[in-house]
Order: C-alpha cells, then structure tokens, then sequence
C-alpha cells in the first residue's frame, strides 16, 4: 500500500476505504435493496394502483364522460350487488387457472406465454372424453376422468416447448406463442369436420350431455363449482412453491440457474416438468370454462384468457394467493366495462388500455420499491 501523500500546505490525507470512496457528499444515486419486506411491496403495488386509477380517470375524462358517472358504473356491474357479484366470480374463475400457470412458470425463469394454446388443449380433451366416456358411473368419476384429461392434454402441449427448451435450448418465448397458433388450426380443422354438429354450418361440436355440466354453487347463478377448484389449486401451488423441495428447486432455478446447477440441479428435467405442471393448470382453466360455462367445444370460448393471465400473474408478483385476488379484480373489470359502456358510451375497449396501464404502473412500482436513494456521488 503506498504512504499518504501531503498536500503542499496542510496535513497528511488519510487513506480512503474502497466503501468511503465510493460516495462523496452533495449528489444522489439508487441502490438496490438487499432486503425488501412484503408490507413495503404491498404498498408499491397499492401505489401503482392509485397511479393507474389516475391516468384512467384522465382517460376517461379525454373520452368525454364524467370519471365520477364511470366509475360508480363500473363498481356497479363487478360488485354493485349479488348477481354482478358472483358474475363478478365467473369471469375470473378461468382468469385464476391462467394466472397461476402463468406464475408458476415464470417463478422458474421460464416464459410459459402459451396459457391460450393449453387452455385449448385442456378444452378439447375435456370435450373428447365426455364425449366418448360420458355415460361413466358415478358422476364424480366421470368429472375426474374429463379434469384428468384435460389436465394431460395441457400438460403434453406445453411439454413440446420444454423439451425444445431442455434438448435444444430453444427458446420458450417463440415456441409458446407459435403453439398458440397452432392449437387454434387444429382445432379449426376438427371444428370444421370430424367435430362439428350436424345441426349448424357453424364451427362447434354438438351440446354436451347434462350430467358433464359441472353443478353450480347458487341456484340462480352461473358460479360453478370450477371456482372452487381453481381456489384450491391455488392454494396447492401456493405450498408446493414455499413448502417443498420441488419448490425450493423451481424457485432457485428462478433466481439463479448457474447456482442450481451447481447444485446438482437436472435442470432440463426441472424445465420440463414445470412447464407440464404449468400446462396443465391451464389445461384445467379449458376444462372448467366448457362444462361449467359453454358446454359446447367452440373457438371463441376463450377470449384473450391466456394473456390476461399474464397480466394477472405479473401484478400479483407471482404469488399465487395474490393471484386470486388479483383475477378476481379483473374479472370485476371486464364484468364492470359492460355496464360503464352502457351508461356512459364510452368504448369497451378501453379496458384493454386500463388493463395495460395497471400492468405498467404496478410493474414500475414493484421495480422502484426495491431500489432506495442515497445521497452521494461516485468519485471519478
């Protein structure tokens, strides 16, 4: 270490720690926390919130109608009383089940962006196996049979992304959203022939038979009990990601994959039973929306469900609880864009615009929160 220089007229100066030289006094800079406690993310995320409500209400003003009259609009058709309620419910109950697939995967580092395509394949392997198997004894066997499936069907089609990923390192992002497109082809071509109803010119298979409508909760409502399965789900995925070792294993994968395999993590295998796990979560969203809601197999019966789970997944910052509180919100939002449409006229596809405002402010908000000013300045 070299000796202290003396300046020409005052005393010697001392050496400077590697920390102290980093910073002088009068200027400011960010530093990332090491620690970021959830009550502070809660905050940053109920903060983007706030943020997103403002800039909707000047959009809302910028369209002509009063951001009073639409927003007491909208709460009355998401929640303004029993039936918008649980209506309310219903179109987040799919909403939940893409959302977790979503977050299940990205917990890993992995870009499931294919929840729309696997959602298909849920659906049309629930159609296929209450068609072929639908005169199974007792009932609950033959919605055990029609989830299973479902849950396979999902599971095999997200499996084709993560093999390429493992085998090839191809990546996951472009072979998801190419099998999104894909899925929709064949199942246009079996809309079209082998599948369609003898009935219509319409691409759609036949009414489903009355014992594969999964049973509702409320008599006079169309809430299903596949609300109730994705809640559960829900809470699974909750503690297989905090209490197992498979968990442990998805979460460091997703934080730092060097570090897992330096560990002894197989970490193709990992990707491949994530995304398969993932598949059929969303799978299962397929398999509820057709015997709960659509009881027959159609291409419109998921509208845009898998990218709005990504949303959802990445404003509830991949937890999966938050996740159902989140979706549920959102479904109150799409339920609630309706009524605001009809009272207001203000056009229904400013949701779309809420919806990606919501996600830009609660995103930026998660980021800042976990960085602090500090004042100082680096020396040169």
């Amino acid at each position: 270490m070299s000796a202290p220089t003396r300046p020409p007229d005052g005393p010697p100066e001392p050496a400077r720690s590697p920390r102290s030289s980093l910073m002088q006094p009068g200027g400011w800079r960010l530093q990332k926390r090491l620690y970021t406690s959830p009550l502070r993310e809660l905050a940053a995320v109920i903060l983007g919130v706030i943020a997103s409500l403002a800039i909707t209400a000047v959009l809302v003003t910028v369209s002509g109608a009063g951001v009073g009259e639409s927003f007491r609009a909208l709460y009355d058709g998401a929640f303004g009383n029993k039936d918008s309620a649980l209506e309310t419910l219903v179109s987040a109950t799919p909403l939940i089940l893409t959302g977790l697939a979503a977050a299940f995967a990205f917990r890993a580092g992995i870009w499931n962006i294919g929840g729309e395509g696997q959602f298909f394949a849920g659906a049309m392997g629930a159609w296929w196996f209450a068609d072929t198997f639908g005169g199974i004894r007792p009932v609950p066997l033959l919605f055990v049979g029609i989830f299973l499936t479902a849950a396979l069907a999902g599971a095999a089609w997200a499996s084709i992304a993560s093999v390429l990923k493992a085998r090839y390192g191809t990546n996951e992002i472009l072979t998801t959203v190419m099998l999104n497109f894909v899925i929709l082809f064949i199942l246009s071509y079996l809309l079209g022939g082998p599948w369609r109803s003898p009935d219509t010119f319409y691409f759609q298979t036949e009414r489903m038979a009355d014992n594969t409508f999964l049973p509702r909760i409320f008599s006079d409502s169309r809430l299903h009990w596949g609300f109730l399965i994705a809640v559960a789900i829900a809470v699974v995925v909750y503690l297989v990601l905090s209490r197992t070792s498979l968990g442990f294993d998805i979460r460091g994968l997703g934080i730092n994959l060097t570090a897992a395999e330096y560990k002894g993590t197989n970490v193709g295998r990992l990707i491949v039973i994530v995304m398969a796990l993932s598949g059929a979560i969303a799978g299962i969203a397929g398999a509820g929306e057709l015997t709960g809601i659509h009881h027959q197999l159609q291409l419109d019966i998921a509208v845009d469900l898998g990218f709005i789970g990504i949303i959802i997944a990445l404003v509830a910052r991949l937890n999966p609880l938050a996740v159902v509180v989140t979706a549920i919100a959102f479904g109150g939002l799409i339920n609630g864009a309706t009524n605001v449409q009809v009272v207001t006229g203000i056009p229904a596809a400013l949701v779309r615009v809420i919806q990606g405002v919501t996600l830009i402010t609660v995103l930026v908000a998660a980021v800042a929160v976990r960085y602090r000013v500090v004042t100082g300045k680096r020396d040169e």
